[in-house]
């Protein structure tokens, strides 16, 4: 039953998100116009360099969690063109279902996927702070905010265990009621959250840092290499902008040129993966 209700799921999904791409993309191809083969090329390299360092961060984050890559790397090529093409990350929904109901552990796997972009968000946030240093831009509001946020969220998760300690121990010397026997709840469910968290950053987090760095560092070069290639003006400019959209959600012409490259290739590499499914069970069938 559950493999059926999986199977439902995958479907609505994935038709959903193809409905939303043709709908609102119906131009896609004209933004190829001045493309050519060293172009498309320098693409092609750009997206198979960048989704392999992003599909092993996300394998290092579960690595513990004992799925096999081949299985890992079907589910990638399956659930990365709904997230990119979903907007306001509702893709990404997707991912934590797909691989929390692989690993069984939903809870692990919403933690697992929210952390590998809490990485990718960082660097990306460390590249545009590096870009405004050598473009001498500024940062926009939403920027700045996120940069907060993210600055906060280290301090409160240091003091976690701390403040789990001193708020359990006041609540079971108190006496009980149903609201405190709720917020000791409450708590129970945090500290497993923490220890989750805990369990793949722990030796990792900067492996996985790091690894979202290069993969930015990628996007970036291959950007300034089809510039050139192009013959393209405002390098500059296309940088900021490129980098603004990937971080806000919006979708500038080199950003849409990747996410629909990207698109294909998973397409392509995922009915591969499925095609050698079948031909490797019709083999022991025989």
């Amino acid at each position: 039953m559950k493999q059926k209700i999986y199977n439902y799921v995958n479907v609505l999904i994935i038709s959903i998100a193809t409905g939303y791409y043709i709908w609102s993309n119906q131009e896609i191809l004209t933004l190829f116009k001045d493309y050519g083969v060293g172009s498309i090329l320098i693409l092609m390299s750009e997206i198979i360099f960048v989704h392999l360092l992003k599909m092993i961060r996300l394998y290092f984050t579960l690595y513990d969690s004992k799925i096999e890559f081949h299985e890992y790397f079907r589910i990638y090529c399956k659930v990365t063109p709904v997230s990119v093409i979903l907007p306001f990350k509702l893709g990404e929904f997707f991912r934590m279902y797909c691989y929390g109901y692989k690993i069984n552990n939903f809870l692990k796997g919403m933690i697992i996927i929210i952390l590998d972009r809490f990485m990718d968000t960082i660097a990306l946030v460390t590249v545009i702070l590096l870009s405004l240093g050598v473009t001498g831009g500024h940062l926009t509001r939403f920027i700045y905010f996120l940069f907060i946020f993210l600055l906060l969220l280290i301090p409160i998760y240091a003091a976690f265990p701390g403040i789990y300690q001193f708020w359990r121990k006041w609540l079971l010397k108190s006496n009980a009621s149903t609201k405190k026997l709720c917020v000791l709840k409450m708590l129970d469910t945090l500290k497993k959250v923490y220890l989750e968290v805990e369990n793949v950053i722990k030796g990792r987090g900067m492996i996985l840092y790091f690894l979202s760095l290069i993969a930015w560092g990628i996007e970036i070069g291959c950007l300034i290499l089809l510039n050139e290639y192009t013959q393209s003006d405002g390098l500059t400019q296309s940088i900021s902008t490129y980098l603004t959209t990937a971080m806000n959600g919006g979708q500038s012409a080199g950003l849409r040129r990747f996410s629909f490259a990207s698109i294909i290739m998973m397409i392509i590499w995922y009915l591969g993966m499925k095609m050698y499914d079948v031909l490797k069970r019709k083999r022991k069938c025989k």
